[in-house]
């Protein structure tokens, strides 16, 4: 009865103030609004609306596990819904573990779900699909072929025409396996979301780029970490390699500022890279951000945002086949790093622990477990968790 008041007084109000408010409600919020009249529903479904809210709301972390948790990181405040059917179901009907890997653009979730037992020829048990966690649409994506071990999935969209929407990328990231297909596979794939369907790139892998599975989608352009190979045995750097949806073209961007085993790319500021660095030994920590991305090629460097150093720091990913942490920037001169460990291993009942932290020039400022779970298969512990801006832009397929 209070809610029924509330909505009843609010849709009194002048729709310029109405606006102004709902840009400051949730999206999870404005999905259950949509229903109480229809000047409501035709403001939350418009999509000048949707683009303005989106741009005026801030990360969040999400984490699959046992459910979709997604989590405020200033609050704390989580919102916690079952884990898709669609994501459970498989149409392989096998009884081992399945991982999920997801890229985040737009609030939309590009998610690339596969079975750990492959086929004879090498090839996963994988699935590709298009998820919003917000608005709980998901729709899964038929791939050209089947995806093998090295293939990466990116997504962006053309910034000269986003009426052409999204648009998603294959390619093999170990180009020198490719005479393991049989036959003249494509190396490079673009699906356009708009016609569903691929099409194949005339664009030539680098045979001597590696490129790392840590990336990340930056105003419609993806990015990875990569190593550039030179002649002699041991001459390699660390570079920022990406993908530009416009001309479709790869490129390499810049320098990496150091080499660590624990580095982790994200976003900064909606227009930058950032890594978050910790040496193995010291614990030592440092943050980096790059100058602006989308200008002329060559023109971006990383500068040192802040280090740290001293003997009581966490140990951010304690070891190299654990889940990455997650981090996102909400103050200056700060980060805030949600991570996962198993504890308890090789005992009765072990579990995994999720901890936040934030993290500044002047030291840890402020720990808080988030979560703990008692699992018997505590590998399930690995599966990732991401930086997400919770959004209402629909499926391109789907419309309200």
């Amino acid at each position: 009865m209070a809610a029924s008041r509330r909505s009843w007084s609010l849709s009194l109000m002048p729709p310029v103030i109405i606006q102004k408010i709902f840009y400051k409600t949730p999206a999870d919020a404005l999905v259950r609004a949509k229903p109480t009249c229809k000047e409501w529903y035709a403001l939350l479904t418009d999509e000048t609306f949707i683009n303005q809210h989106f741009n005026r709301s801030k990360e969040h972390f999400l984490r699959i596990f046992d459910t979709v948790k997604i989590m405020d990181p200033v609050t704390r405040t989580s919102s916690v819904s079952p884990v898709p059917n669609e994501l459970l179901q498989h149409p392989f009907k096998i009884d081992t573990l399945v991982y999920t890997h997801m890229v985040h653009c737009d609030g939309l979730m590009l998610v690339e779900s596969y079975m750990w037992k492959c086929r004879d020829d090498g090839s996963r048990f994988s699935n590709l699909a298009l998820w919003n966690p917000v608005l709980r649409n998901l729709r899964w994506i038929e791939p050209s072929r089947s995806i093998t071990s090295s293939d990466y999935h990116g997504i962006g969209y053309d910034k000269n025409n986003r009426n052409d929407g999204y648009k998603i990328l294959r390619f093999a990231s170990r180009p020198w396996e490719i005479e393991r297909y049989e036959g003249d596979e494509p190396e490079v794939e673009i699906y356009e979301c708009k016609t569903s369907s691929w099409r194949t790139l005339d664009v030539e892998l680098d045979m001597d780029v590696n490129i790392m599975p840590l990336c990340v989608a930056v105003m419609g352009n993806m990015y990875w970490t990569a190593y550039r190979y030179g002649e002699e045995e041991g001459d390699e750097e660390e570079i920022i390699r990406g993908f530009d949806f416009t001309d479709e073209t790869f490129k390499d961007i810049c320098l990496c500022p150091t080499s660590y085993v624990n580095s982790h790319l994200s976003c900064f500021n909606g227009d930058s890279l950032s890594l978050l660095q910790q040496d193995q030994t010291s614990r030592n920590i440092e943050v980096w951000v790059s100058s602006k991305l989308g200008g002329g090629d060559g023109d971006v460097s990383f500068s040192k945002y802040f280090s740290l150093s001293g003997p009581d720091l966490p140990a951010l990913r304690v070891q190299a086949n654990a889940a990455r942490p997650v981090y996102c920037f909400v103050k200056a001169k700060s980060v805030i790093v949600w991570c996962v460990e198993v504890e308890g291993k090789g005992t009765d009942k072990p579990f995994t622990c999720c901890t936040l932290y934030e993290i500044g020039e002047d030291g840890v400022k402020s720990k808080r477990e988030t979560e703990r779970n008692y699992v018997r298969d505590y590998s399930r512990a690995f599966r990732c968790g991401y930086v997400y801006v919770p959004s209402m832009i629909p499926l391109p397929w789907v419309r309200d």
